[in-house]
């Protein structure tokens, strides 16, 4: 199986990616990409584990223009992607008929024959998380019936044509965001490690494909469009101090009703969910940037690291010193 991309970001020729049937292998091989185009800050991580190829797209452009990802493949095979930022299209080369979008907190899993396809991105903001399977891995985890009672599905396949499960997408709950992110800051190393992948990547294709969205119905549009640029003001400002009065001000609610909106929508009520998100980003300060526990610590809004320390501690049940390499 080869997979081969290019993108319109990357500053390096084409990469080729080799594997063997079903993404086999004994190994974990991790690799990160920093060679972007002046402009484009970021990360690209690929993570391989037995039948499981991941790849983790986290990067900032400086131009607000459409951006490619040109990927050719000779294999047929499953992709489930998770969007928290980056709204983008993915289609089959010069196929305008049959595109399919994925936008911000959404996720969906796709159907991609052996082709040439197009991932379009539309904002400058990407942070996707890419997790590709073959269906003999599929059906291991899920069963035939999944998959062989969808007509849909059966006919897209035969005709060699992109499909989505999902029509429209489903709503990335709390419950997935956390066990994508315990994936994404795993502190292991070696054969735990692996084993840590193997069983968190297990546990987020059964979830997602299986767990009734709770995505709320009575919700409206703008309500929802309200809360979700005050979750996005709330990971940049995660730094100050954060009260009800001042997040219902800007979301133009009154704090009763943002409270009970925020909970609806987030699964959490806003207090909970302001330090998972703290929580979540010392954890990539300390693991991933070398910062100290109390630099981390006053980066997400503690004043006091023993604060910091007794939250991190409750939440996951390990102290923030375990982060740190020897």
């Amino acid at each position: 199986m080869e997979f081969r991309f290019k993108s319109s970001e990357y500053d390096g020729e084409e990469l080729i990616k080799s594997f063997k049937n079903d993404f086999e292998t004994t190994d974990l091989s991790e690799e990160e990409y920093l060679d972007f185009k002046k402009g484009v800050i970021g990360s690209v991580k690929e993570t391989h584990i037995n039948k499981v190829f991941v790849i983790f797209q986290n990067y900032v452009t400086s131009t607000i223009n459409n951006h490619t990802l040109h990927v050719v493949q000779n294999e047929p095979v499953f992709l489930l992607q998770f969007v928290f930022q980056g709204d983008f299209t993915i289609s089959l080369d010069k196929d305008t008929d049959n595109v399919y979008s994925l936008k911000k907190h959404k996720y969906n899993l796709f159907y991609v024959p052996a082709s040439n396809h197009l991932f379009t991105y539309r904002d400058q903001k990407k942070e996707i998380l890419n997790i590709y399977f073959t269906e003999s891995y599929l059906k291991e985890k899920m069963g035939s019936y999944f998959l062989d009672n969808n007509p849909d599905f059966l006919n897209a396949k035969k005709e060699k044509k992109i499909f989505s499960i999902f029509h429209q997408g489903m709503h990335l709950n709390v419950r997935l965001r956390n066990i994508v992110y315990e994936f994404l800051n795993c502190s292991f190393n070696g054969i735990i490690k692996k084993t840590y992948f193997e069983s968190k990547l297990t546990e987020l294709i059964l979830i997602a494909l299986n767990t009734p969205q709770s995505q709320p119905s009575n919700l409206k549009k703008e309500d929802k469009e309200s809360l979700i640029m005050i979750e996005d003001y709330i990971k940049s400002h995660l730094n100050e101090e954060l009260n009800i009065e001042k997040l219902s001000q800007q979301a133009g609610f009154n704090t009763s009703k943002f409270k009970t909106l925020f909970k609806e929508l987030y699964g959490k009520p806003v207090f909970k969910y302001i330090t998972h998100l703290r929580i979540e980003k010392a954890i990539e300060l300390i693991s991933k940037n070398d910062y100290s526990i109390s630099e981390a610590s006053y980066e997400v809004g503690y004043k006091n690291p023993q604060h910091f320390t007794v939250a991190f501690k409750k939440k996951l049940g390990y102290l923030p010193s375990q982060l740190i390499k020897d």
